[in-house]
């Protein structure tokens, strides 16, 4: 799965579990953990950006998901620059990131462990190198990119 990283007001998460399900409206569907502290942002927002970055950053984006931003700032402890968003409100997006999908969202009603969000694209940007080496998820702890792999250890 391509691994993106879901960022929600200040917070971000690295996430696998989205997909495109519509062209026009160009619209994703979303899966957020129900325990997840994002969350309660994006139910409270509204907003979030699906954001794509290199391979080389793969380390910070994965240990992204092992902290919680509940009570202190991900981005100051991962030492990650952020930027606003272009069309959102609230929401800030790495400054690194190679493209970025800016999504106003809805929650589509649903049971299981997961909250499934329908997420309206407003505002799309990004440069070709994101093709090149994106981080690709395996499952459990096992990362890949084109022709490369990597296994996360805490």
């Amino acid at each position: 799965m391509h691994l993106a990283l879901l960022a929600v007001g200040d917070n971000f998460f690295p996430m696998a579990w989205w997909t495109p399900v519509s062209k026009s409206p160009f619209r994703f569907l979303l899966a957020v953990d129900r325990q997840n502290y994002s969350l309660g942002l994006l139910r409270e927002l509204g907003e979030a950006a699906l954001c794509f970055l290199p391979w080389e950053e793969r380390a910070w984006v994965v240990r992204a998901g092992y902290l919680t931003g509940r009570k202190s700032s991900k981005a100051a402890r991962l030492g990650v620059e952020l930027r606003p968003a272009r069309r959102l409100d609230r929401t800030r997006v790495p400054a690194t990131a190679l493209a970025v999908f800016e999504l106003k969202t809805r929650e589509w009603p649903s049971d299981g462990d997961h909250a499934l969000f329908l997420a309206d694209v407003v505002h799309t940007e990004g440069i070709p190198e994101v093709r090149r080496r994106p981080i690709l998820f395996l499952g459990l702890r096992n990362f890949a990119t084109l022709g490369q792999t990597w296994s996360f250890r805490r």
